[in-house]
């Protein structure tokens, strides 16, 4: 069971590294190779992750906050089809799995507190109207 799970962890890192391409060969291919040598890919240590006393936010958060967005939203399309296709009992250590790929993600973003620091910076941080001209600076468009 252990050795599914490492397995399935070990994808998810993968595909965080996977390019995106028209051609579902060359994707399949990639993470296959990436699967088959782990330790180009280390797991990166994810710190807990405390909110801040103040909610203001660097220039340089919000591009790394940026980054991790557009890569969190390929990996949410890239695992979905996977989670819809998995049996019931999959399902479990997918989601897991997958939760775990979003951690690697972000850290290796810059986001050193994974994907809680994301969660806090979208529902804290990007709140804050004296961010605005922050994200705006990262590219985002703040209402």
């Amino acid at each position: 069971m252990s050795k599914k799970i490492l397995i399935i962890s070990l994808l998810a890192i993968a595909s965080f590294f996977v390019s995106c391409d028209d051609s579902k060969k060359a994707v399949a291919k990639s993470t296959t190779q990436q699967v088959a040598a782990p330790k180009s890919q280390p797991i990166v240590s994810v710190l807990p992750f405390t909110a801040p006393a103040k909610s203001n936010i660097t220039v340089d958060k919000a591009n790394v906050y940026a980054k991790a967005s557009n890569g969190l939203v390929e990996l949410g399309i890239t695992w979905s089809e996977r989670i819809d296709n998995a049996k019931d009992f999959e399902k479990i250590q997918i989601l897991n799995a997958y939760n775990v790929a979003r951690d690697q993600l972000c850290a290796r973003a810059g986001l050193q507190g994974g994907i809680a620091e994301y969660d806090w910076i979208t529902n804290v941080a990007l709140k804050n109207p004296e961010n605005k001209s922050v994200f705006e600076k990262a590219g985002f468009k703040v209402k």
